[in-house]
């Protein structure tokens, strides 16, 4: 139960992270929307499965 709250936590950091990164960084600008939606998803699972695994 407690991956899934730190899995609602983590999700919003890594859109935004995952976004600057894109826009910042490697310069796309259009078209991210769906791959940072995707990769969002798996870092917040990944988190909740770290700590369902404490």
């Amino acid at each position: 139960m407690a991956g899934f709250f730190v899995s609602l936590i983590i999700y919003p950091f890594a859109v935004y992270g995952l976004r600057r990164f894109f826009t910042e960084r490697l310069g796309m600008e259009n078209n991210i929307g769906f791959l940072v939606f995707l990769l969002a998803s798996v870092v917040s699972w990944l988190a909740a499965q770290a700590v369902g695994r404490l």
